[in-house]
């Protein structure tokens, strides 16, 4: 197994060392890709096997040339989740339909970073105009999180528990301090607790879910709601295990 990584820069600096020292720890090879991203041709024709770690567009770059399939879950994966999964209304729909709204939504792309997700006014939503208008958009009800808590999950593991690291990243509506990374408040439990029976197959008749990211969060008044779903080899680590997210990144690369 090889792990193939982005250059080690900015916040990502240390996730990326993290992993490559999580992946040495496991006997893997580890590669810093060229700034170019173009690896050489020996590597690409050795059909090892491995995931790279990056930018979602990095990611997709190394595993084209390495002949790896890469797995997330569907555009429309959290449009499909019912409604005491989201506590909101999420639609997935086409941007050009998503510029016609006449009501204040949150608008995210579904696919990769090409516009800012936020909460858009009527008329105010108005992304640039090289983005097709077929682009694949989320849609949602404007709610509040006060907690929000990243974890990696392999729903099809026939070892429990199915959520194999997680940690805090907001922490009461504040970008949390590294020690509040695995805080929680007592009376919630853990968010695996709430999230795990809807990744069980026979339980929860949704979309198919891969071993991916899936964020959670509280919302006051409410309780705990899937938040997002991101892709495990292109999501950023805050306080999760990196040996097991690395378990996770494995799953989802083929």
């Amino acid at each position: 197994m090889i792990l193939i990584t982005q250059e080690r820069v900015g916040r990502a600096h240390n996730e990326i060392l993290a992993l490559q020292m999580a992946a040495r720890s496991k006997g893997w090879d580890v590669i810093q890709a060229p700034s170019g991203w173009r690896l050489n041709e020996e590597l690409t024709k050795s059909g090892v096997k491995g995931v790279p770690y990056g930018s979602q567009t990095f990611c997709e770059v190394i595993a084209q040339q390495m002949g790896w399939t890469l797995k997330g879950n569907s555009f429309d994966w959290l449009a499909k989740l019912p409604y005491n999964a989201l506590g909101r209304k999420v639609d997935f729909m086409t941007l050009g339909e998503a510029e016609k709204l006449t009501e204040r939504k949150f608008i995210k792309p579904a696919d990769d970073k090409c516009f800012d997700a936020k909460i858009y006014m009527p008329g105010e939503f108005k992304p640039h105009e090289i983005i097709s208008k077929d682009y694949p958009v989320l849609v949602s009800d404007v709610v509040q999180f006060d907690l929000e808590y990243r974890c990696f999950v392999i729903p099809k593991s026939n070892k429990s528990p199915r959520i194999k690291t997680w940690s805090n990243y907001i922490f009461y509506e504040e970008i949390a301090n590294p020690k509040f990374w695995n805080m929680i408040p007592a009376e919630l439990g853990e968010p695996g607790d709430w999230l795990e029976p809807y990744l069980y197959d026979f339980f929860f008749d949704g979309p198919e879910t891969v071993p991916s990211v899936i964020d959670v969060g509280r919302i006051p008044g409410q309780g705990w709601a899937i938040i997002e779903t991101n892709q495990a080899w292109a999501s950023g680590l805050y306080g999760c295990d990196p040996v097991r997210a690395l378990e996770v990144m494995e799953a989802a690369c083929e």
